[in-house]
């Protein structure tokens, strides 16, 4: 085999490898995005699931404290908004919807509550679809 042929092969060879190396490169960002894209989307789940406990939290308290408490408006809380509805169902028994929103996703929550005089607490918790 001449010297040329042999460098010639050698360029083709050395080309191989480089295209070979910028595909696995390829295939392993495109892996890193949608791990990263993934742990995104958990952080905010986890976020909203927070601001939705804060909102039941609070509706909770301020019903131990006034059976006639009927909920928040939306306002900022941690990052995010956060909302509450209280409607009575029966005597001592309370229907609080809460709403979560962050960045751009909501997160709706209903929870039934128990309330005697000067406390109260969850008896059921849902997430809402949606």
């Amino acid at each position: 085999m001449s010297r040329r042929r042999e460098s010639g092969f050698a360029l083709l060879s050395a080309l191989l490898v480089i295209f070979l190396l910028s595909i696995a490169l390829g295939l392993l960002a495109a892996s890193l995005q949608i791990r990263l894209r993934l742990v995104r989307e958990d952080a905010e789940s986890v976020i909203l699931t927070a601001l939705s406990d804060a909102a039941v939290a609070e509706a909770v308290a301020n019903l131990a404290r006034s059976a006639s408490y009927s909920g928040s408006p939306e306002r900022e809380y941690g990052g995010g908004k956060i909302a509450s509805q209280v409607t009575q169902l029966s005597p001592g028994i309370y229907k609080v919807t809460a709403t979560a929103a962050y960045s751009s996703r909501r997160r709706e929550v209903e929870a039934e509550v128990v309330r005697a005089p000067g406390t109260a607490r969850v008896r059921r918790w849902l997430r809402l679809p949606g």
